[in-house]
């Protein structure tokens, strides 16, 4: 048995090799790899008098034990069994042996394993488990899609809110509490290359999730070191860079081959995909789709690509459901209808005839409810609207697949101030430049431009710009690698100031620290960007953007402005644009701002309008070469008025189509705020500080308290060397999540956090406090038995059994005449009036041997089988209704509306009957006990 994992079961060897021992435990049907002579692995090994079952369910008590070779066997009552025959849930009890051999710890010990157990048992069980550990801030919109995703068994979503609600996040919490429960423990994070770090770092940082990077480095090293081995199973949560796999065949094929139970994937509309044709970074993906149960995509612009780029992304979480992308458009094209009768039903319209004919043809396959939910809306019954719309968004709602938040619907958000900065220049060789930059740089020639901005008038500008702001941080984002080094270099000779560089030519190691050096406040002031830099960063501790130059693509132009435009910026932000008069920047600068408002608002339908305008807008901008000396063209006035319609056209279009039913179906406010006002409540619990703290003060943690409320914690005097989660040089943290939002550079403690379960794991997998014997004054001499049993179900963790049975203390307490004195003597009562004693002048008595006290145990065990069952069968009823209902729910869906998969239904039926199996055939494990000798005297 493993003593760090004993609800695992009984394992047995299923290989070994010069270091590493395999062992298979067929209960749980886990495999574990241990070092050769690692010391959480025992030989479990029955004695006289204790009783064993066998895996066909035979019981019976040990009369001796044989050798046949290696293995024991076990005889009595008519039956031997080889000691691989013992049943994979067979209850391991050795306390009593350890007290009959005089190994006892202090009373005090015993009381704090026992009240370690309590704790384990009410962490577990937590309803919100995995949602407390994150360091941020408790958004509503996050943690409603957290508890929504994160409820499935194998959740399969494409995450799209926009820029700035924070998709990474939303992402990070769903692994977290999937990995937190067991539902997931290998996972893949696939990411463009520039944000590799980045993500490494915010996994580690907010979430204390360890990630290893894999790149060609790495994978070689372990292909060295295990020629036959396929690298990615030397890690569990593994992250690189999708560039990475796509463009190596045999890491590709050794990364699909691993097998995972989440695969995250970023930027996921980079993944490109036509009927006839996919990208190789599309494939791959794909392949990874289909042997994973799990999947998140994360995009900010589901529809950049288009209706079929759309389509392609969705064809990776349920390839069954979209098989069809002329159906896929057919049905898309019905949403308008859909869409307009819940906004009705929000807004609080009386329904017309023609909202009711439509809602007859959306209801036609189940017309009872239709009327009843009408029938309660003409009676004015409470939260009668409420239901029509949440029964209208789960039978045609895409939101089982799809979450889109949209700024419109959210509150928090900066404002922007447009700031352009006309340059007057009568330099026709200037205006001749930008136009041919903007032609290069779009058509892919840009490498056939040679850049200089000596003398250019916008370095001046620039350098004016940070003058004028001495004490503020700047965002600065170009085209390319090359026009960054160009900025960088002219604007040296004209002002000293501390200025980072983020392009693709710098390792990622050195990009990232360019990017920290930023964020510290006497770091850079000035960071400037090629292109990379408008994905995935987050920038918005600065206030000031600098577009240098500015792309043809709308949502490209967003990405740049999302960089500081996100829930928690703090102070409006100011986009500074140069625009040498009479430029192609300035064409494209004026259709942005009086076309699109695309720098005062956020921009939606980015890939609409860049199909519709990109080559008519493209050359009207190259006609201001400095060949024609007009304030404004006629064509630069059309192009802005018809863009203006358009764009009048097209809002009024997205907001009676998709993106309104999205907005309705990912997010419910009253979910919400039940889900943050559990983890506010979990938070102010103020248990698990005072229980860490004794915890670790036990092994010889120092804790010392610091201003705040803050604790230093100082490891280096502990018991354990090398205490898990404290580093040497000590620690500083915090319990209020506020504190360590504000500051980072502490470490946030909550009852997720690794250092509790590890310091749990370190005294409960340990034989401390497991035995104790103790004096107590009474009147009538007695022998008192305290005994500790833990019910504790083996499974699978995929199927999260702990949120109904977690591994259960259940405490007895007996004495020699047979009582049960469990009520009598409780916990706090024994602990407080028992003191340690010596157990050898005790055990040297020829009253009390082991036939004794195994009478006083099966007594303990009789009452304490009589708990298990009562708790067994509460959790077989907690399961039946939560699961039951979910599977009801989940069954009548998917009558109406086939985005429930089919798989969903059937995973809940396995869940359900597992989780009844389980808890049945959950075994009672005798933990600890404390022998406690009642008198007058010693005794």
């Amino acid at each position: 048995m493993s003593e760090s994992e004993p609800e695992l079961g009984l394992g047995v060897v299923a290989a070994l090799d010069r270091a590493r021992i395999t062992i298979h435990f067929p209960a749980t049907g886990e495999q574990r790899l241990y070092a050769k002579g690692t010391a959480v692995l025992k030989r479990v090994v029955f004695r006289e008098g204790e009783s064993v079952a066998t895996r066909d369910g035979t019981a019976f008590t040990v009369t001796s034990v044989e050798e046949d070779g290696a293995l024991l066997v076990y005889v009595g009552e008519g039956q031997r069994a080889r000691e691989d025959e013992i049943s994979d849930v067979t209850s391991v009890s050795l306390p009593h042996e350890r007290l009959m051999a005089g190994q006892v710890e202090p009373g005090a010990t015993f009381d704090l394993r026992r009240r370690a157990l309590e704790a384990q048992s009410k962490f577990r069980r937590c309803d919100v488990r995995g949602f407390l550990g994150g360091r941020i801030d408790l958004i509503p919109h996050q943690f409603y899609i957290l508890h929504e995703v994160a409820g499935r068994q194998r959740p399969r979503v494409l995450l799209s809110d926009e820029v700035g609600l924070g998709k990474t996040i939303e992402a990070c919490l769903i692994l977290q509490r999937l990995i937190a429960v067991g539902k997931a423990s290998r996972a893949l994070i696939l990411v463009p290359e520039s944000l590799v770090h980045q993500w490494f770092v915010e996994l580690l940082r907010r979430f204390n999730l360890w990630f290893s990077i894999f790149d060609e480095e790495r994978c070689a090293a372990s292909e060295q070191a295990n020629a036959d081995g396929n690298p990615f199973l030397d890690a569990q949560l593994i992250l690189c860079s999708v560039g990475f796999l796509a463009g190596d065949e045999k890491r590709r094929d050794q990364a699909i081959a691993a097998s995972w139970d989440m695969v995250v994937v970023d930027e996921a509309h980079h993944l490109e995909w036509t009927p006839e044709l996919a990208s190789k970074e599309y494939a791959m993906v794909e392949k990874l789709a289909a042997k994973s149960p799990g999947l998140l995509l994360l995009t900010a612009t589901p529809t950049q690509l288009g209706p079929q780029g759309h389509f392609a992304r969705l064809r990776l979480l349920d390839p069954e459901r979209y098989s069809d992308y002329e159906a896929f458009v057919d049905e898309s094209a019905q949403y308008g209808e859909v869409a307009d009768v819940a906004g009705h039903i929000v807004e609080g319209r009386s329904l017309s005839a023609a909202d009711r004919k439509a809602l007859k043809r959306i209801f036609s396959a189940d017309p009872e409810t239709l009327e009843q939910r009408l029938a309660d809306l003409e009676s004015k019954k409470p939260g009668a609207r409420e239901a029509l719309l949440r029964t209208l968004l789960d039978q045609h709602g895409p939101g089982r697949v799809v979450f889109r938040n949209t700024r419109a619907a959210m509150t928090g958000f900066p404002k922007r101030q447009y700031c352009p900065a006309r340059i007057d220049c009568d330099d026709t060789t200037l205006l001749a430049r930008i136009a041919r930059e903007l032609e290069a740089e779009e058509n892919g020639a840009e490498a056939d431009i040679r850049r200089t901005f000596k003398d250019d008038p916008r370095i001046a500008w620039l350098a004016g710009l940070l003058e004028k702001h001495p004490t503020e941080k700047f965002l600065l984002i170009c085209k390319t690698q090359r026009k960054v080094a160009s900025i960088e270099a002219a604007l040296r000779e004209v002002i000293n100031v501390k200025t980072g560089l983020f392009h693709e030519g710098l390792p990622l190691v050195q990009r990232d620290r360019q990017a920290a050096w930023f964020a510290e406040p006497d770091g850079a002031r000035l960071l400037i960007c090629s292109e990379i830099g408008s994905e995935g960063r987050n920038f918005q501790f600065a206030h000031h953007l600098v577009l240098f130059d500015l792309p043809l693509n709308p949502g490209l132009l967003e990405q740049r402005i999302g960089r500081l435009d996100r829930i928690g910026q703090t102070d409006t932000i100011r986009i500074h644009v140069p625009l040498v008069a009479g430029s192609a920047d300035e064409v494209l600068a004026d259709w942005y701002h009086r076309g699109l408002d695309a720098f005062e608002t956020s921009v939606h339908g980015g890939s609409e309008y860049l199909a519709r305008f990109r080559d008519r807008l493209l050359a009207v901008a190259l006609a201001s070469d400095g060949s024609r000396k007009t304030k404004r063209s006629d064509d630069v006035e059309t192009l802005v008025t018809e863009t203006a319609a358009f764009r009048r056209e097209l809002q009024e279009r997205m907001s009676k189509g998709r993106d309104r039913l999205l907005e309705l179906a990912s997010f419910d406010a009253s979910t919400a705020a039940r889900v943050i006002a559990r983890i506010r409540e979990v938070d102010a619990d103020r248990f698990p500080r005072r229980f860490l703290c004794e915890l670790l003060e036990f092994f010889g943690v120092r804790i010392q308290e610091h201003e705040g409320g803050d604790v230093v914690l100082d490891a280096s005097h502990a018991f354990v060397e090398a205490f898990p989660g404290i580093p040497t040089e000590g620690m500083l943290a915090t319990f209020d999540r506020r504190r360590a939002i504000a500051r980072e550079d502490i470490v946030f403690l909550s009852q997720d956090h690794p250092l509790v379960r590890e310091s749990l794991d370190l005294l409960i997998s340990s034989t401390r406090g497991t035995t104790a014997f103790c004096h107590r004054k009474a009147d009538t001499p007695n022998v008192v038995l305290e005994t500790i049993f833990v019910l504790e179900p083996v499974a699978d963790s995929r199927w999260h059994v702990e949120q109904f049975l977690p591994p259960t203390p259940l405490r007895v307490v007996v004495d020699i005449r047979g009582r049960d004195l469990t009520a009598t003597l409780d916990a706090t009562t024994l602990a407080r009036d028992t003191r340690d004693g010596d157990i050898h002048r005790f055990l040297e008595r020829p009253g009390f041997n082991a036939t004794l006290l195994r009478a006083l145990l099966e007594g303990a065990t009789g009452l304490a089988e009589q708990q298990a069952a009562a708790a067994k069968e509460t959790a077989r009823a907690a399961a039946r209704d939560a699961l039951g209902a979910e599977l009801q729910r989940l069954i009548e869906l998917r009558r109406l509306n086939d985005h429930v998969r089919p798989e969903e239904i059937d995973l809940v039926k396995e869940r359900l009957e597992k989780v009844a199996r389980s808890v049945a055939r959950a075994p009672l494990r005798l933990d600890s006990l404390r022998l406690v000798l009642e008198g007058t005297g010693e005794g």
